[in-house]
């Protein structure tokens, strides 16, 4: 058999590898936006895909290693983009406020997207730990500038998590209007201690278009 024979033989089993392995990631997906992360077993995973046990453990040891390929593959980059964009911003209120929005504006861009940030920022698991920390700088800069009025920084975390995760599953199952999560945003900041005024000055500022 030539060499061109059997570097063709070699392309097309790559080729179907990674298919595979995208059909493996894609079925992780729904799971987990049906299950929820924490719920979701490799039994789940190998009968949405359709695929042989052995098959799955071709390309996986374990259940984690599939949910960590899983995020990286489809839920970090667009989350780590905002995260960097928002680097750029003076003040920890306006910073943390414009997270916000653009997590949830790409959440309702990105259904799939929304779902899985939904579905991955239930728990303290590993994996989502870049859910979990997201607002803990933006948090620790707004104390040290006397922006944010909080008692304990792990409670004020979850609380800025566990509001925009409702957030994004409320404008995922419904037609929300602008008022609502305009509402949410300043209701949100006033439990950080910004004022009222500032808050509406925050949240009417132009978002980019990233």
């Amino acid at each position: 058999m030539s060499s061109v024979n059997l570097k063709r033989r070699a392309e097309i089993g790559r080729e179907r590898r990674e298919k595979t392995r995208r059909r493996l990631i894609a079925a992780a997906a729904r799971v987990i936006v049906d299950r929820g992360e924490e719920r979701a077993t490799i039994d789940d995973f190998i009968q949405a895909a359709n695929v042989s046990r052995g098959t799955f453990y071709n390309y996986y040891s374990t259940r984690e290693e599939i949910v960590e390929e899983l995020w990286a593959t489809i839920g970090k980059d667009p989350f780590k983009q905002i995260a960097r964009w928002c680097e750029q911003i003076d003040g920890a209120a306006e910073q943390l406020t414009t997270f916000s929005r653009l997590v949830i504006r790409q959440a309702k861009h990105d259904e799939v997207w929304g779902w899985l940030i939904y579905a991955m920022s239930k728990d303290q698991a590993t994996v989502n730990q870049d859910l979990r920390d997201f607002p803990t700088m933006q948090l620790e800069r707004g104390l040290s500038e006397g922006k944010f009025k909080i008692d304990n920084l792990e409670s004020a975390r979850d609380f800025v998590v566990n509001v925009i995760r409702e957030t994004i599953r409320v404008n995922l199952i419904e037609d929300c209007h602008g008022n609502y999560t305009d509402a949410i945003y300043k209701m949100l900041l006033a439990g950080l201690g910004v004022s009222r005024k500032d808050a509406s000055r925050l949240i009417q500022k132009p978002l980019p278009d990233l």
